[in-house]
């Protein structure tokens, strides 16, 4: 029985390469950047797709405390929409909190220009220290570029974590790349929001 290659932050530039979701240039920066740690193994599924974000093809959201929420999603869906290279543009944030003289308060709206039209986003989190991961993901689940076949989709960890805490690692890929993330990284990915 044949055994997959080890995963290493060089057997994912590969498949990034092949996959013609970076250049050849982006692979050998990247891992140069990374030195000796390049060669070890990634052995979780979380940190293999977390290494997707070292090059370029993915974000991350952070399950972690982020200090102020409503000022965290305007840097997080412009960090999404640079992956776009400029097909998509975002802007003029918003966010309307449920009750304003609360400055603890998570709950709110969040809204946004995606390239000039105006989205909005109902945010449900219980106080501004934390992301509503769910909200995130569908307004970066939004930033997907017109006329392209890519779109973002998150890296489904729950079978190696079922109770969460990971952060969220969203992808910009077409359906063809992200099945060779499976086949090559063992990478699943969840059904839209």
């Amino acid at each position: 029985m044949a055994t997959s290659p080890t995963v290493t932050c060089i057997r994912v530039a590969e498949v990034l390469t092949g996959l013609g979701m970076i250049t050849r240039e982006t692979a050998h920066s990247v891992v140069d950047r990374f030195g000796d740690l390049a060669h070890g193994a990634l052995t979780l599924r979380h940190h293999v797709a977390s290494a997707l974000e070292a090059f370029g093809v993915a974000v991350s959201i952070h399950a972690d405390d982020v200090d102020f929420a409503d000022s965290h999603y305007a840097w997080l869906l412009e960090e999404a929409a640079a992956l776009t290279g400029g097909k998509v543009t975002v802007g003029n944030f918003r966010f309307d909190k449920e009750d304003e003289d609360d400055a603890e308060a998570g709950r709110g709206t969040l809204y946004f220009d995606r390239n000039g039209k105006q989205l909005s986003f109902l945010i449900e989190q219980e106080s501004n220290d934390y992301l509503d991961m769910g909200a995130a993901r569908a307004a970066i689940e939004a930033l997907g570029p017109d006329d392209d076949p890519r779109s973002f989709r998150c890296v489904d960890s729950s079978r190696e974590n079922p109770f969460g805490g990971n952060d969220d690692i969203m992808v910009l890929a077409t359906a063809e790349q992200r099945e060779g993330l499976h086949r090559h990284l063992g990478l699943t990915f969840c059904e839209p929001w």
